[in-house]
């Protein structure tokens, strides 16, 4: 039987997909070590906040007991998105054995699929203070003075202007503890990790490692010390930072599809093209899961 291209496509397909997957590498991706990622079979993630009944109320012996309203607040949709590239492998090529070609080409689409990932969540981040980009439900950026809860009034999640030190992460840590939850009542968040680009990360490391304060001749203490450190080194810009709390609905990213191979054979062109591809989306349900600082 005459040997046909589908069979030398279906030879050269282990090779490709070997040399794809060692691109893909096995370290954990830095975006996931901030979002909450996990997969999910909807094609849509809907979510809004309702405000609760505020503080319980004493209730007189034989009394009725005091009925409040739950309010619903906006409501916001995040839609899956497809991100794909591909090779494209001649029947010459495969025929001739250029082994270089097809190996560097398998491994640069490999480094593109675990790659990409990184640049849109890091794209995320860094619209976080441009109010072209409503991401929460209440339609506002990622980190704003004046994010809506249900009942109308407004919080933040920004601390203005202010570059990364001793006193503002003092400070954006005691503002977590009066945090107002959905229904208006304190509800102080966690601090989990500061996020910083890669220009702040030696500071961020001495901030987190050291036992006294810096820059200052009294034998202070660091309140400071032992906070985790996340640096996204995909950040573009050098110096904003955040502090992610321990909040389980802020962050997330969704797989609809992990990253994927597949071959497909074009009709009448001798060729064959492969393909990686995944299907996910990410966002912010609760603006509660991050602070930032728009330091210039």
């Amino acid at each position: 039987m005459p040997l046909n291209s589908a069979a030398l496509y279906g030879q050269i397909e282990p090779v490709t997909r070997h040399y794809y997957g060692l691109e893909m590498g096995s370290e954990p991706a830095q975006f996931s070590q901030i979002a909450h990622a996990e997969t999910d079979e909807d094609p849509i993630r809907e979510f809004v906040e309702f405000g609760g009944s505020g503080q319980l109320v004493f209730k007189p012996e034989n009394g009725p007991v005091h009925l409040d309203t739950i309010t619903q607040g906006p409501i916001k949709r995040v839609a899956t998105g497809t991100y794909a590239g591909g090779i494209e492998l001649s029947y010459e090529v495969v025929k001739d054995s250029k082994y270089k070609k097809i190996s560097s080409a398998a491994k640069s689409l490999g480094r593109a699929t675990r790659l990409t990932p990184e640049f849109l969540f890091a794209q995320f981040l860094d619209r976080s203070f441009n109010s072209s980009f409503p991401v929460t439900a209440d339609n506002v950026e990622l980190c704003s003075a004046s994010h809506l809860l249900p009942d109308g009034t407004t919080f933040s999640n920004i601390i203005p202007a202010a570059a990364l030190a001793e006193t503002s992460l003092e400070d954006m840590t005691t503002t977590l503890r009066s945090v107002p939850g959905p229904d208006t009542m304190r509800t102080p968040e966690m601090k989990k990790q500061i996020i910083v680009p890669s220009a702040l990360s030696v500071l961020a490391e001495k901030l987190s490692t050291s036992a006294k304060t810096l820059g200052s001749n009294n034998n202070d203490p660091s309140v400071v010390k032992g906070t985790k450190v996340m640096v996204f080194d995909f950040l573009t810009n050098a110096t904003r930072w955040f502090l992610q709390t321990k909040n389980d609905n802020g962050i997330f990213w969704d797989w609809r599809e992990k990253p994927d191979f597949m071959r497909d054979n074009p009709a009448l062109t001798m060729q064959a093209v492969f393909v990686a591809f995944f299907r996910a989306r990410w966002g912010c349900e609760d603006p509660r899961g991050i602070f930032g600082s728009n330091a210039a």
